[in-house]
C-alpha cells in the first residue's frame, strides 16, 4: 500500500514541476540554443522611446522573413534571443512611426552556448539512469528463486 501512495505522490510531484515548467514566460523570449540574448532599445524621431510598439526581428541573411515579432516595453526595449552571429536587424512601428535598428551579433568573444549534443547526451544518461534504478527497483522486490 505503502509504494502505490508515495508512487501516487511521486506522480503528483512530477506533474506539478511539469506544469511549473510550462507555465507561460515573462514577455522575453527563451531559447535553450541561442547563442546570445540581444536587447535594443527603439525611439522616435524625436528621441521618446517607442512604448508597446510592434517590433519585427529578422534574421541575418532574411531581410523578408521575420524570425521573431513581439512587443517593446514601457521604455522602448525589446529583448530577443540570437542563434546564430551576423547583422540582426529589428524594425518596431508605433502608429505612424517607424524605428529600426541593426546589431551585429557575435564576433570574436568566448562562444558559451548550450550545444544540443551535451543536452540530448545528458538527458539520454538521465533516462538510462532512470531505467537502472526502476529495474533495480523491481529485482528487489522479487522473491527470493527457491
Amino acid at each position: 500500500m505503502q509504494s502505490v501512495l508515495s508512487s501516487r505522490f511521486g506522480q503528483a510531484a512530477l506533474a506539478v514541476l511539469l506544469l511549473a515548467a510550462l507555465w507561460a514566460m515573462p514577455a522575453t523570449a527563451q531559447s535553450l540554443f541561442a547563442r546570445h540574448q540581444v536587447t535594443v532599445q527603439l525611439a522616435t524621431s524625436d528621441g521618446q522611446p517607442m512604448a508597446d510598439a510592434e517590433v519585427k526581428v529578422f534574421a541575418p541573411g532574411q531581410p523578408n522573413r521575420p524570425a521573431l515579432t513581439g512587443r517593446t516595453d514601457k521604455n522602448g526595449k525589446f529583448e530577443f534571443p540570437a542563434d546564430q552571429d551576423g547583422f540582426w536587424s529589428a524594425e518596431a512601428k508605433s502608429g505612424s512611426e517607424v524605428a529600426r535598428v541593426s546589431v551585429r551579433v557575435g564576433g570574436a568573444g568566448r562562444d558559451e552556448t548550450l550545444s544540443p549534443v551535451w543536452l540530448i547526451g545528458g538527458l539520454f544518461v538521465l533516462l538510462v539512469l532512470a531505467f537502472a534504478y526502476r529495474v533495480v527497483r523491481i529485482r528487489s522486490r522479487r522473491p527470493p528463486p527457491g
